[in-house]
């Protein structure tokens, strides 16, 4: 792989950086638009001029991030594959032991990977931005996605890289404790009374976890009525919003026709979220 990611430039600082070497765990209901926030999310960080890690986690999602990111039809190939298959990953409820390489017992939690460890097929990489996926659901029967969990749950690297992890959608990844190994944790709230639900339930469960920088972020806002509705049930359930992504007919239109979501309207929202939370991440927010 080329070694672009991890880098250090001369002169780099913490508060130019903030975000480096940060795990972002990106949750919400089912059809909230987590992948699409992501995949802005990336284009953003990269802009900033961070290197930017994407990591699918969402094995029931066949198409996932590859498309969004890169307007590609097909995905790299399976983590999973590379960590020696379900024989060799278990499910972390099953088994909670730490990830481990095939041939080497140390967790990779305590021997961060070296991307130039990963074959090139196991990822796709474009300016900046590279993108790895934890695994598929492929076959009917074949099993549940909780080997595939652990991989989003123990898969660090090392470097300065900025590593967003896309989750399958509500919460049962919480159930299996991929959160243990992230620093924040963004839940994205749609206009529906269930996201209000779900963004209160990752608030108490991130926190149960010891998890303190929990956000959520407000998409596809048609209104200020709307966006005052959506801010008032979050504020009852004490769940901090970052920041508001409003309707873009763009991402609904590249949803339609399979296509990456390109320099859309609601980048410029995501921006000014990114700024938000690296003012977060120093202690500067100003609510």
């Amino acid at each position: 792989m080329s070694q672009s990611i991890g880098e250090k430039t001369v002169g780099d600082r913490a508060s130019d950086r903030p975000l480096a070497r940060k795990r972002i765990l990106v949750c919400g209901k089912g059809g909230s638009g987590k992948s699409s926030i992501v995949a802005l999310m990336a284009g953003a960080l990269r802009e900033k001029g961070y290197e930017v890690l994407a990591l699918d986690g969402d094995a029931s999602n066949p198409g996932g991030l590859a498309r969004l990111l890169f307007g590609l039809k097909r995905n790299p190939k399976s983590l999973i594959d590379f960590f020696g298959g379900r024989k060799k990953v278990e499910c972390p409820v099953d088994n909670p032991a730490p990830l481990t390489r095939k041939d080497d017992a140390l967790p990779i939690t305590e021997r961060n990977i070296d991307l130039d460890e990963v074959p090139s097929e196991y990822y796709f990489q474009k300016e900046g931005i590279v993108l790895l996926q934890v695994g598929k659901i492929q076959e009917a029967c074949e099993g549940c996605h909780g080997p595939m969990s652990k991989i989003s749950r123990d898969f660090i690297v090392q470097g300065e890289q900025v590593t967003l992890i896309d989750v399958e959608a509500g919460i049962e990844h919480f159930g299996r404790g991929v959160e243990k190994n992230v620093d924040i944790v963004l839940t994205i709230v749609d206009p529906t009374f269930e996201s209000f639900s779900i963004a209160e339930k990752v608030v108490n469960l991130s926190r149960a976890l010891g998890t303190e920088k929990v956000w959520t972020i407000l998409n596809r806002v048609q209104s200020g009525e709307m966006e005052s509705i959506m801010l008032g049930e979050l504020k009852e359930r004490k769940a901090e919003t970052l920041g508001v992504v409003h309707y873009d007919a763009d991402i609904v239109k590249a949803g339609l026709t399979g296509t990456s979501l390109g320099k859309s309207k609601a980048l410029e929202d995501i921006k000014t979220i990114i700024e938000r939370l690296e003012e977060a991440v120093l202690g500067n927010l100003q609510k």
